[in-house]
């Protein structure tokens, strides 16, 4: 996103340097876009009308990424359930929702929120139909003014993440959020003649951080939202604008056809000839956007009309089990999760019992249960020693590759900085085997919640006799 940030304008004169004039764009209504489009320049400096500096514009990382097409359609069903709208921050997305559609929202208040509106307001376009007020600084007791008992939303220039829905139920929304909502099917695309009566729209969202299953789920989220909304729901994971998910080996490697089917049977292959293609922009459904989409899509389901999994990953599946689940009647399945959650203690995920508070539990259930073995599931090479060295031939354990991660550093982060990472299939084909195996044992301990908890129990089917996961609270 594109902000308003005048401190940086010692700062940007200096890095500019003799490309400062080049830089330089007039000020308008569109002059968020005129920087978007100098993008090779780490700040634009825009002008009055007397060629006066008056304003720094640079860039700051959010999720949502947006691609100015309007070839498609704008959704304002989030917006429409607002009657007053606070855009707190004149930025490159606050700008662009005047320019481009609160005209057509059937609200009835917009309310320009900060002293940076002072810069860009009187270029905007009347909106017509909307009462329109600037306020320098917004606090609650002039939010209750403004509102006087009407729906209103807050929008506020914050990164979403992986967070309960209390700011949701605040009526506050980040300009990620609704960009995303607002914008989602915007793009639309022809790519031939074919299809002409069916809109397919294309999953891919920005998953280079999360584990698998997080990204299938969020994913599953969206496939079932956008097929809500009319579409054919093609999923073509390949973090176009962020960094590469473990599961690629190259830049643009799409991820979701190395495992999964498609959830509606269409491929990206199918649809490359169709009349009607739709593209997101780069976002991230993080937890609050996803709740949303999820709840609004609650009363359909996709059909994966030949099951989730691929012929690949279900040959696999039935391969290995008996190799490493001899027994499966008479073993406690335990999920150990290492790396990621013992050393970077991501804010707001679960937190997991460590190492030597899952082995004693283990011993407490395997005896209270009466069982002999366990399964182990762990990415985590110290894990992996610690138990073998406690439980000995008690124990069993897929020959994958396990990994230590530093305090602090992302697994994935990891994977990407090692030259020799292995084949992403064989990752994911890893995982999924780990988190099916567990699904086929007596009972089951997790460490803590996470998305392999979520997928085992889903590969059970309600079987485990007995089930123990470690609620410790979250992350700060």
């Amino acid at each position: 996103m594109i902000i308003i940030d005048n401190d940086k304008y010692e700062e940007a004169v200096e890095k500019l340097g003799d490309d400062i004039d080049a830089a330089r764009i007039p000020l308008s209504s569109d002059v968020f876009f005129e920087a978007w489009k100098r993008l090779d320049y780490p700040y634009s400096i825009v002008v009055d009308n007397n060629g006066k500096d008056i304003m720094v514009l640079r860039w700051t990382d959010t999720y949502y990424l947006h691609h100015y097409s309007y070839s498609g359609e704008v959704d304002l069903w989030f917006l429409d359930q607002y009657d007053v709208l606070i855009l707190c921050g004149c930025n490159e997305y606050s700008v662009e929702l005047c320019l481009t559609v609160l005209s057509i929202w059937k609200g009835e208040r917009i309310v320009f929120a900060g002293e940076e509106w002072k810069y860009i307001i009187e270029y905007l376009p009347e909106i017509q139909g909307k009462e329109c007020i600037w306020e320098d600084e917004i606090t609650d007791g002039k939010i209750e003014n403004l509102s006087n008992g009407r729906e209103y939303l807050k929008i506020v220039a914050e990164l979403p993440h992986e967070e309960p829905m209390e700011r949701y139920y605040e009526h506050i929304m980040t300009y990620d959020e609704v960009m995303t909502f607002t914008y989602l099917f915007s793009d639309k695309r022809c790519l031939g003649e074919e299809n002409p009566d069916k809109k397919f729209f294309v999953v891919n969202a920005l998953y280079g951080q999360v584990g698998l299953f997080v990204s299938f789920y969020k994913a599953v989220s969206i496939a079932r939202y956008a097929k809500k909304k009319g579409f054919i729901p093609v999923v073509q994971l390949t973090n176009e604008y962020g960094a590469n998910s473990i599961y690629q080996d190259y830049d643009g490697d799409d991820f979701w056809e190395k495992f999964f089917n498609q959830p509606e049977g269409y491929s990206p292959k199918d649809i490359s000839e169709s009349k009607n293609v739709y593209y997101p922009p780069g976002f991230y459904n993080a937890s609050i956007l996803q709740n949303i989409m999820d709840g609004y899509s609650r009363d359909l389901e996709l059909e994966w009309r030949d099951g989730i999994y691929n012929h690949r990953i279900q040959d696999y599946l039935k391969d290995m089990e008996g190799k490493y689940l001899p027994y499966p009647k008479e073993t406690l399945a335990v999920l150990a999760r290492g790396t990621d959650f013992a050393g970077a203690r991501p804010v707001n995920h679960a937190i997991h019992a460590n190492k030597e508070m899952i082995a004693d539990k283990a011993e407490e259930l395997m005896a209270e249960w009466n069982l002999k073995y366990l399964f182990i599931a762990t990415e985590d090479e110290n894990y992996y020693e610690y138990f073998k060295g406690r439980f000995g031939n008690r124990a069993f354990f897929t020959e994958q590759k396990r990994y230590t991660t530093r305090p602090g550093e992302w697994l994935a982060e990891m994977h990407r900085n090692n030259p020799n990472k292995p084949e992403g299939w064989q990752l994911g084909a890893d995982y999924i085997l780990a988190v099916y195996l567990l699904s086929k044992c007596h009972s089951f301990l997790a460490s803590g919640s996470c998305g392999g908890v979520g997928e085992a129990r889903k590969m059970n089917n309600g079987l485990w006799k007995h089930e123990y996961v470690f609620e410790l609270g979250r992350y700060q």
